[in-house]
């Protein structure tokens, strides 16, 4: 009878089957088709209200979506930056002003506290306890501020004790949460092997260790450990904390648990639960709650008062500077360097020309102290339209029947002259810088009312003193230099004047003329390079004459190599001139010849 009863329930199970097989559909595949059709409208209808639910009971859609977006704003901000920006755009402003002031409060409150903890008695007394009880004066401090705070929490696995994720509440590194996580895992292992199994079959584990900065609060789970470091006396609400935190992470991470093979890579994101821990509780005091900052206001005022005090001397400064840079528009005077440290501390480095205003007297004409001024003043020769006027104001007194006037940069002169000033006069001008184009001499008359222009013997007379002249010029230079100096410069300026003035002379006497340039060393030395030397000081001084106006084809350089005679062997490092010129109307003057 038995029998034919279990007979009878496996032919009904069969049918059962059978029936849900047509019904259903083999492995439930018609069910599992129209749930996958209507899948995203059933859930659209209820996912707003489940997430609602479920974040109302604990808390985790946060927990596990802020991760995500995390991540994501960062591929955002990495891959999308200019779109993120534009979006990000009109709020930009009013969180600046809101971080700034914001900032600012908290710099104030820093720094009052700063100076109290400093600079106060109490500031004082602290540091000494501090000393007494062997913890830095930062750790005394937090431990005088606050009740309690939670510094530390670190999550370490249960079987193998190696440190999955811990967050700090100033950063601080991996291998000291590493090196924790070691040594609570071995003193845990200890304690458990050391005393009895408790009632439950299960191995003793400790729950709180105090040290001298730390007490640390541990919450022992099935597959994890989490532990506080506290600073102070943590109250219940911290254990409770951490019990939520532990159980939190377990339900979320129990596949991750599950699977854990040393890489802790998977907990990464368990930091946002566990900075949920990272509790603070500040000393309040009756006092506190009134005081006012006014350590940090009167610390902020003094250096106030001197950036103030900085800027106002640094525009006065500036100013002073300007008002002497002036100078540098003054004829004649070009600065090099000036530098104002001080009213009192005045460096000025300029190049001034003979005629120019003295530096002095410019400073007195522009109420300016002179006696507080540090000056280096080197010659300079200057062509500048003012200065040229001055020297010609210098020269023409001594010639009461010529007049001048200027049409830009030419000169004219005009009136009665002898013949024997005239040489003098012409040499005088070109000396002066007056260049042979600047010079017009049309309207000077011989006393016999003659045109001076006219008068070839006066020009042959100009044309072999200003030969001779120039054989003169010789340049000084310094052992084994070839350099062109700024003295050596102002020589060449008035040279290449007369030069050039000689030229125009010739060209109305048929003359051709050409510039000869020798260059010689000492007898120090090797012959060779001394040689070599001579040569470098002559093209030197050819490039400065180009420079000057001179063509380089109407030159002619060498190098005489060293100088042995013996009375000047020692001061031969020259360079000299001498004009070579042939006449082309022998009748007028002397056959073709070199001047000496």
């Amino acid at each position: 009878m038995g029998k034919n009863t279990s007979v009878s329930q496996t032919e009904s199970q069969q049918e059962l089957e059978q029936l849900r097989a047509i019904i259903l559909g083999k492995d439930h595949h018609l069910i599992t088709d129209i749930v996958n059709d209507q899948a995203r409208e059933l859930v659209s209808k209820v996912l707003a209200e489940a997430l609602h639910d479920r974040q109302s009971k604990d808390g985790a859609i946060n927990k596990v979506l802020l991760p995500i977006v995390e991540k994501s704003v960062e591929n955002s901000v990495t891959h999308h930056s200019d779109r993120l920006i534009s979006s990000l755009y009109p709020l930009m402003g009013s969180l600046v002003r809101k971080s700034v002031g914001a900032f600012l409060t908290d710099f104030i409150e820093k720094t009052n506290q700063l100076i109290e903890h400093s600079f106060t008695i109490k500031g004082l007394k602290w540091r000494v306890k501090a000393w007494q009880a062997g913890v830095s004066f930062t750790h005394y401090v937090v431990s005088q501020t606050y009740n309690y705070r939670v510094e530390h929490v670190l999550l370490i696995h249960q079987e193998t004790g190696l440190l999955l994720k811990s967050v700090n509440l100033d950063q601080q590194s991996q291998n000291d949460a590493d090196l924790i996580s070691s040594m609570l895992t071995a003193i845990n292992d200890f304690v458990g092997d050391s005393f009895q199994v408790n009632k439950d079959g299960l191995k003793e584990q400790l729950q709180t260790v105090s040290t001298d900065n730390f007490n640390l609060l541990i919450k022992p789970g099935p597959s994890a450990i989490i532990v506080a470091a506290v600073i102070g006396n943590p109250p219940q609400e911290v254990s409770e904390q951490l019990q939520i935190t532990l159980e939190d992470i377990h339900r979320m991470y129990n596949e991750e648990f599950e699977q854990f093979n040393g890489d802790n890579a998977p907990f990464e994101n368990t930091e946002n639960q566990l900075r949920d821990s990272l509790l603070t509780e500040e000393k309040v005091s009756e006092l506190s709650l009134n005081k006012k900052p006014w350590f940090a206001w009167f610390l902020i005022l003094i250096t106030m008062i001197f950036l103030g005090f900085q800027i106002h001397h640094w525009i006065q400064l500036e100013q002073l500077s300007n008002r002497i840079m002036v100078i540098d528009q003054q004829p004649g005077i070009v600065v090099q360097r000036i530098e104002v440290n001080d009213e009192k501390d005045i460096t000025l480095d300029l190049m001034r020309d003979p005629d120019a205003i003295s530096i002095e007297q410019w400073f007195n004409s522009h109420q300016l102290s002179f006696d507080d001024i540090s000056l280096k003043e080197r010659r300079y020769f200057s062509l500048s339209p003012e200065i040229l006027d001055l020297r010609v104001d210098k020269i023409l007194p001594h010639y009461p029947n010529v007049e001048k006037h200027w049409q830009g940069e030419q000169l004219f002169l005009s009136g009665n002259i002898d013949i024997n000033k005239f040489e003098k006069l012409t040499t005088e001008l070109a000396d002066s810088g007056i260049s042979t184009s600047q010079l017009d001499t049309q309207g000077l008359r011989l006393n016999n009312n003659d045109k001076l222009v006219q008068n070839t013997t006066i020009n042959q007379q100009v044309f072999k003193a200003l030969v001779g002249k120039i054989s003169t010029i010789q340049l000084d230079f310094d052992i084994g230099s070839n350099q062109v100096t700024t003295a050596m410069v102002v020589d060449l300026q008035r040279l290449a004047n007369q030069f050039l003035y000689l030229r125009k002379l010739a060209k109305q006497l048929n003359i051709n003329v050409a510039l000869l340039i020798l260059g010689s060393s000492d007898n120090t030395g090797n012959r060779n390079t001394n040689s070599k030397l001579s040569k470098a000081r002559a093209e030197s001084t050819a490039n400065a004459l180009t420079q000057l106006g001179i063509n380089k084809e109407q030159m002619f350089v060498t190098g005489l190599g060293q100088i042995d005679i013996k009375d000047v062997k020692y001061t031969s490092r020259k360079v000299m001139f001498n004009i070579m010129y042939v006449d082309n109307v022998p009748k007028s003057f002397n056959q073709s010849r070199d001047g000496t």
